[in-house]
């Protein structure tokens, strides 16, 4: 789903919202006013101030759908975090609202007529109003809409608030409608911290700031592991709405050429994409820059380090000698055996795919075929030419300042 269909879901989810909390208000107004339960009217007016909130969720999503326009080139996605922060206020002043009840102790009326009505209407209350919580919380997740998840909690604390009304109906039932001013107050402690944790997030979110380090590391390293990228400067992102923007600054070879730099942004798009669902658009600056440390790779036929004799072809070298060259000089070395040296078929083919395994960024050869060389050159591997006259590890080495670059293949 891309972010147009996950904003429709949300404003069909608010809407659902909206009408449920609509009759729900109407039906515990019309049993408080028949029962002379006060506290069960009273909480019909909370639940219809609950409507405003959840209008300007749907108002919020509604507004974010629209197209971007010649003000606002990046859309209406924000509108979602000034309605986060406006029901998170909502929610600070039902915490406050609660507060005074409780230390003000408001019970409800001493003559309650119709006691199993006003009761069952209380449950009732709790259980829709927990429902409608984790619908909303459901769908928010799913379309990481923080809207959305905020007015869920804001319905989560209004269970509590509601279940604070089943406690009066009973007290009152018993003759002890104080009993719920304890609980009010330890409630209301807790919508407060609802509150404030919904409204940090609403404001961190319109100042761009991004929370989850934990998926930038795992972003970074998706990038980090693309052949052809020398080094990530630079990944930023930040949320708007629901959606999230990018920008990522990489260095890559100096000599690139334009389709495999092209190449190698739509790689870094799938990176971001693969950890950031709702990526609406990221910007990949590419800096051109000489490598200086490389990883290069001879095909050989035997295991005599730098005197290793070299092999013509890819594909039937028996070993591949890979050695760090850091700013020309020789670092670490090792030596692999190439197990599909005599195998009948794609010869070649399995031996690059030894060489991508190990990471290397340079192949010094002889000669190459038509679908190594396309391999090779699609992983951003320089494909080097080995002189004539150069018959070990070690004569490569010594002019491989000279050596030349293949740009076409040579079978």
């Amino acid at each position: 789903m891309n972010s147009q269909d996950n904003l429709k879901l949300g404003v069909k989810a608010s809407r659902n919202s909206t009408l449920a909390l609509a009759l729900l208000a109407f039906l515990k107004g019309a049993v408080g006013i028949y029962s002379g339960s006060m506290v069960l009217l009273a909480d019909a007016v909370h639940t219809g101030l609950d409507i405003f909130a959840s209008l300007a969720v749907l108002i919020g999503l509604k507004i974010s759908l629209k197209s971007s326009g010649k003000h606002f080139p990046y859309g209406y996605y924000k509108a979602e975090n000034i309605v986060a922060l406006f029901v998170s206020l909502l929610i600070l002043f039902s915490g406050f609202e609660l507060l005074k009840e409780g230390f003000t102790g408001v019970s409800t009326a001493s003559k309650l007529e119709f006691q199993g009505l006003a009761l069952a209407t209380a449950v009732f209350s709790v259980l829709v109003i927990y429902g409608l919580s984790v619908y909303k919380r459901n769908v928010g997740t799913k379309i990481n809409s923080q809207a959305l998840i905020t007015d869920a909690r804001h319905s989560y604390t209004d269970v509590f608030s509601s279940m604070v009304v089943v406690v009066a109906v009973l007290g009152s039932i018993l003759g002890f409608s104080e009993l719920n001013n304890l609980g009010v107050i330890l409630i209301s402690l807790l919508i407060f911290k609802m509150g404030i944790e919904s409204a940090r997030d609403a404001v961190l979110t319109l100042m761009d700031a991004w929370l989850d380090e934990e998926k930038s590391e795992r972003i970074k390293k998706n990038i980090y592991n693309i052949p052809g990228l020398i080094e990530l400067e630079d990944l930023k992102l930040r949320k708007s709405g629901l959606v999230v923007f990018g920008e990522a600054t990489v260095e890559i070879e100096g000599e690139t050429d334009l389709k495999r730099v092209e190449l190698l942004s739509e790689d870094i798009k799938t990176a971001v994409k693969k950890e950031v669902e709702n990526l609406e658009h990221i910007v990949v600056n590419l800096k051109p820059v000489r490598r200086k440390n490389l990883k290069l790779a001879l095909p050989v036929l035997d295991r005599n380090g730098f005197q290793a004799e070299l092999s013509e072809h890819i594909g039937k070298s028996p070993y591949f000698l890979f050695v760090e060259l850091e700013e020309g000089r020789v670092g670490d070395w090792q030596i692999l055996e190439n197990l599909f040296s005599n195998s009948e078929k794609k010869r070649g083919v399995k031996a690059v795919d030894l060489v991508i395994r190990e990471k290397a960024n340079a192949i010094a050869v002889k000669t190459v075929a038509k679908v190594p060389f396309y391999m090779l050159r699609d992983n951003f591997i320089k494909i080097l030419r080995i002189p004539e006259g150069a018959a070990t590890v070690r004569d490569v080495l010594d002019r491989f300042q000279d050596l030349e670059e293949i740009t076409a293949p040579m079978e």
